[in-house]
């Protein structure tokens, strides 16, 4: 699911607008603009002006502007809060609104619905059956103002559902409790892990949905868990976890806790927070077994790529994260402007976990959406920048330049500049190094010089000369990369 699904159609013309200028730039022309949306000038006209209004009113330094040649330019200041923008959007849809409603007021009626929305019931119906269009995914359903299905599933699609599109303030207001503040503290202790401010906010949503579904009714379905509650008994995490449930969950007086301790447990390994041991591996538990198979599937689509022997459960707890979502989680919700390192890779990289992914939607009991697809594929796109980065050598860079004092410091300072995204880039001087790239504006420069490659400069600082230069990086790194996998 894409959260853009739940917008109103006006709201989803306005997200489209700014994604088109977060992929063209600050600027762009109308033309090409109403090209790309595939809507009519005037609608366009009038959902820009629109778009600018809320843009102002969100922040009065924030607009959309008209300017010479048909050109319009999009300024976001510095403090603009993107997910804050959103927010406010998503309060005035009414699939966003239902969805809320539907978990923060479980015992309202379907009537109390329709009138705290403002909705008669033929518009909330209709808006149930779209709703339900988008869950399908999730093996889920919106059935009289109920989700209905596996408790498993409700809890990761209420978990992705707060934790993309409310802000952190609100998260803390809804779900922060003393509580599980403490709680938080016991399970770091007892499993001996450090969280991070982002991992301890996760775990804090995650608890605080876990309390907010409390079923004392005992209307919720467990029974999908129950082979996987089997098959973890024996493990020593989940044991420690099993403990610390049993002894919180107590005071509730509530019977299911060993499905609450499965449900955190795959939430913790899903967030790369508990990571798997040696004896984890080789324990020849069922439930290890099968991350490990999906894992081996992972790990022979990246050609042998590997970590280093200091890497090797840093990767694994990476990949079994990735597992666990494959497995045991049905659908994934797309935030807007999500990080997606498809859309920079290259190619080769990008067919790589698309095939891997492919074979773990093949291996699966259930079907991936396209949404899921896509997010798994950028989370192993993610490992194989992590591989390649802790895999790559040393890469040694000359500059020789003869032009005058000033002009040599400014062009030297472009080629830095240019060269200072790339990992492991050292620049040197002393004429006895190897260069990977020795870079000159005159060819004589480079006597009695050592290199592998040599590029000489065409003396200007533009565009060309920028696509040169990152052409010939790119082709020595994977050089390098391929020499040192031959090697391994």
């Amino acid at each position: 699911m894409n959260l853009m699904q739940l917008l109103e159609k006006n709201q989803q013309v306005h997200f489209q607008i700014l994604a088109i200028f977060f992929q063209e730039g600050s600027e762009i022309s109308y033309k090409k603009l109403a090209k790309k949306l595939s809507v009519s000038a005037p609608t366009l006209q009038k959902e820009m002006q629109n778009l600018d209004q809320s843009l102002r009113t969100f922040h009065e330094d924030a607009t959309i502007s008209f300017g010479e040649n048909d050109r319009v330019h999009l300024t976001l200041p510095v403090d603009f809060d993107l997910r804050e923008f959103l927010y406010q959007y998503l309060l005035e849809a009414v699939d966003f609104q239902i969805l809320s409603y539907v978990f923060f007021h479980r015992e309202e009626s379907t009537t109390k619905m329709m009138l705290d929305l403002m909705l008669s019931e033929a518009s909330l119906f209709r808006h149930f059956k779209a709703i339900n269009a988008l869950l399908a995914e999730f093996d889920i359903q919106l059935k009289n103002k109920k989700l209905v299905g596996d408790e498993r599933q409700i809890r990761f699609f209420f978990f992705q559902f707060f934790s993309q599109s409310y802000p952190e303030a609100k998260l803390k207001s809804h779900f922060a409790r003393s509580s599980t503040d403490n709680l938080i503290k016991v399970i770091e202790r007892q499993l001996a892990v450090d969280l991070s401010k982002g991992q301890e906010s996760k775990l804090s949503l995650w608890l605080g949905l876990m309390e907010a579904r409390f079923d004392y009714r005992g209307s919720q379905q467990h029974e999908f868990s129950y082979d996987l509650l089997k098959s973890l008994e024996n493990d020593a995490d989940f044991q420690v976890l099993r403990n610390v449930m049993g002894r919180y969950l107590s005071r509730f007086a509530v019977s299911w806790s060993d499905y609450e301790t499965v449900y955190l447990y795959l939430f913790l390994l899903a967030e790369g927070i508990i990571v798997p041991t040696v004896a984890d591996k080789t324990s020849g538990h069922y439930f290890w077994s099968r991350i490990q198979q999906s894992n081996t599937v992972m790990l022979q689509a990246l050609y042998g790529m590997t970590a280093a022997n200091d890497q090797q459960d840093a990767l694994q707890g990476i990949l079994s994260s990735i597992s666990v979502q494959s497995m045991f989680i049905h659908g994934a919700i797309i935030a807007f402007a999500e990080l997606q390192p498809e859309t920079v890779s290259n190619s080769h990289d990008l067919t790589v976990s698309q095939k891997a992914i492919a074979s773990l939607a093949q291996q699966s009991t259930h079907a991936y959406s396209i949404e899921k697809t896509r997010h798994l594929v950028n989370e192993l796109l993610l490992v194989q920048d992590w591989l390649q980065v802790t895999q790559e050598q040393k890469f040694v860079v000359g500059i020789l330049l003869s032009q005058s004092h000033l002009r040599s410091a400014f062009l030297r300072r472009f080629l830095m500049k240019e060269l200072a995204g790339y990992p492991n880039i050292h620049f040197e001087k002393a004429p006895s190094s190897v260069y990977d790239l020795l870079i000159v504006d005159h060819p004589s420069l480079s006597e009695g010089y050592r290199y592998k490659r040599q590029m000489i400069l065409t003396g200007g600082v533009n565009p060309f000369e920028e696509e040169r230069l990152h052409s010939i990086v790119e082709e020595i790194r994977r050089n390098n990369l391929e020499s040192e996998l031959e090697r391994v």
